[in-house]
C-alpha cells in the first residue's frame, strides 16, 4: 500500500470539509484547534479531534476520573500452552490537568495515572502513569518559545505517550508514529519537544525545532522474555522558513535531520536528513489542510553477531521519499480529522528504524444534548530498514468507537468497541488479533481559575 492515495484521498476529504463548512452559519465559534500557535511549520504534535462545545482551555482546572471494565479477545497468556486468551480487566484512570495563561504566554500541566486488575491472573495487574507540560512564552512580537515534555510508564499494550487532558495527542512529522498492540510489555516512554521562532518580516518567519524520543520496552511475563525488544532514542531538529502568502496560504520550506539508535538482538543506528516543503491552507475559519514532501537520505549502519566468532557491521544508504498531510475540520457539533505519511521512523519496539507508512482518521459528532459518538481508525506498515531483521515488518489495523451518554455537566457513560488486525513476519508472537470492549462510568470537574 503506497501513500499517494492516501494524500490524494486527504486532499479530497478536506475540499469536501470545506465545502460543508461553507454552508456553516458565521457565528460558529472557531475550533480551538485552528488556532495556530506560531508561524507554520512541521512539527510534533497531531491536531486534536476538537469541537467548538469543548472545555475552553484557558485559565482552568480540569479534574475527573473513570471506572470501568474491559474484555480483550487476546488479553490472558497462558504459559503452559504458550497462547493467548480472553481476558476481563477492572480499571479506574483518574487526571487532573491545569492550564494558566500570562501576560507573556501560557503553561499547562495535565496528569493521568491508571491501574487495572485482572481477576484471571491477579500478578498480571496493569499500571499507567502518563504526565505532560508545556509551555508558550512570548518575550516580545516577533520572538516565540514552544516547549513540551512528555513522559508515560505503562503495562497497558492499548495505551500511548502524550494521552493527556487539555493538550494535543503527539504526532506529525517530527513525532511519534502509531505503532501496533504490543501484549505483557512494560514500556517508558520519554518525548521532549522545543520549537523556537523569530518573524523577520509581518508575513515571514524563520526558526528551528528541536525533539528528543526515548522508548524502553521489558517483558512482564518471564515466558515471554525470548522476544527481544528494540530499545531505541531518537534525536530530531530542523530549521525552517515560512511565508504567508494570503490569509488562508502559507508556504515555507524545512530541513530536518534524525538520529534513530536501537538496541535489542543488533545495535544499529539510521541518520536520516530531510529537506521538505509544507503548504498550510485555511479555506475557511473552521478548516485547516497541510501538506508537505520532500526527500530522505537514509545511512543504517549495524552491529549483530553471526556466530560465536564473528560480527558483521553492514552498512546500507538509500533515498526515500517523505510525505504527507493532515485534515482537520471543527463545528460546535461535530469534528472530523485525518492523517497519512510516509517516512523513516523507530520501529515501536519490535524493530529498529523502518520505513513506516501510516493513515488515519477520527470523526465525533453530538447527535443530541446529552448524546456523543465517536469513531476513529488507525493503519500502519513498518517494514525494517537493516540488514540484520531484513525482510521482517508488522502491519497494524485499528478500528473502534462508540457513544458517550451525558448524565449531567459532570457524570456521563462511555461505551467503546475496537478491533485490532495485526500481520508479521519475523516477530513471533508479537502480532495477533485483538477485539476490546470496554464500558466506564466518567466523572469530570472543571473549574474557572480567572483570568
Amino acid at each position: 500500500m503506497k501513500a499517494f492515495p492516501i494524500l490524494a484521498a486527504i486532499f479530497s476529504l478536506g475540499m469536501a470539509t470545506a465545502a460543508v463548512a461553507q454552508s456553516v452559519s458565521q457565528d460558529a465559534p472557531q475550533s480551538p484547534l485552528i488556532e495556530v500557535v506560531g508561524p507554520a511549520h512541521l512539527g510534533a504534535e497531531a491536531p486534536p479531534l476538537a469541537m467548538g462545545s469543548d472545555i475552553e482551555s484557558r485559565n482552568v482546572l480540569v479534574a475527573g476520573f473513570s471506572l470501568g471494565a474491559a474484555y480483550d479477545t487476546r488479553g490472558l497468556y497462558n504459559s503452559k500452552t504458550n497462547k493467548f486468551s480472553g481476558d476481563e480487566r477492572y480499571f479506574v484512570q483518574p487526571s487532573v490537568a491545569f492550564q494558566r495563561t500570562f501576560s507573556e504566554g501560557a503553561w499547562t500541566l495535565s496528569y493521568t495515572p491508571g491501574f487495572s486488575y485482572s481477576p484471571n491472573d491477579v500478578d498480571n495487574n496493569q499500571y499507567t502513569q502518563n504526565f505532560a507540560g508545556d509551555i508558550v512564552w512570548k518575550p516580545n512580537s516577533r520572538v516565540q518559545v514552544h516547549a513540551r515534555q512528555d513522559y508515560s510508564l505503562t503495562d497497558n499494550p492499548f495505551e500511548t505517550v502524550g494521552r493527556v487532558d487539555l493538550l494535543p495527542g503527539l504526532g506529525g512529522p517530527l513525532g511519534p508514529n502509531y505503532n501496533g498492540i504490543i501484549p505483557d510489555t512494560r514500556r517508558t516512554s520519554v518525548v521532549s519537544n522545543l520549537d523556537v521562532s523569530y518573524a523577520v518580516a509581518e508575513h515571514s518567519a524563520i526558526g528551528f525545532t528541536g525533539g528528543f524520543q526515548k522508548y524502553d520496552y521489558s517483558s512482564t511475563q518471564t515466558a515471554t522474555s525470548s522476544i527481544s525488544y528494540e530499545n531505541s532514542e531518537v534525536i530530531n531538529g530542523s530549521v525552517f522558513y515560512s511565508h504567508q502568502f494570503l490569509r488562508e496560504l502559507t508556504a515555507g520550506v524545512q530541513v530536518a535531520y534524525s538520529d534513530y539508535y536501537s538496541t535489542g538482538l543488533d545495535t544499529s543506528r539510521t541518520q536520516a536528513p530531510a529537506p521538505m516543503l509544507f503548504v498550510k491552507l485555511l479555506p475557511n475559519q473552521s478548516t485547516e489542510i497541510t501538506l508537505y514532501g520532500g526527500g530522505q537520505y537514509a545511512r543504517t549502519s549495524e552491529r549483530f553477531a553471526v556466530s560465536s566468532v564473528t560480527i558483521a557491521e553492514p552498512l546500507q544508504t538509500n533515498w526515500y521519499p517523505t510525505f504527507g498531510g493532515t485534515v482537520a475540520w471543527s463545528h460546535r457539533r461535530q469534528a472530523f480529522d485525518a492523517t497519512a505519511d510516509e517516512r523513516i521512523s523507530n520501529g515501536g519496539g519490535v524493530l529498529a528504524a523502518v520505513r513506516s507508512i501510516n493513515a488515519g482518521g477520527g470523526y465525533r459528532v453530538r447527535l443530541a444534548q446529552r448524546l456523543l459518538a465517536e469513531a476513529r481508525v488507525n493503519y500502519g506498515d513498518e517494514k525494517a530498514l537493516g540488514s540484520y531483521s531484513k525482510g521482517d515488518y508488522l502491519r497494524s489495523v485499528w478500528a473502534g468507537g462508540g457513544p458517550v451518554i451525558d448524565i449531567n455537566r459532570s457524570w456521563s457513560v462511555r461505551g467503546d468497541v475496537a478491533y485490532v488486525h495485526q500481520e508479521e513476519f519475523g516477530l513471533g508472537q508479537v502480532a495477533g488479533n485483538h477485539l476490546l470492549v470496554q464500558g466506564s462510568l466518567d466523572f469530570r470537574f472543571k473549574k474557572n481559575l480567572g483570568e
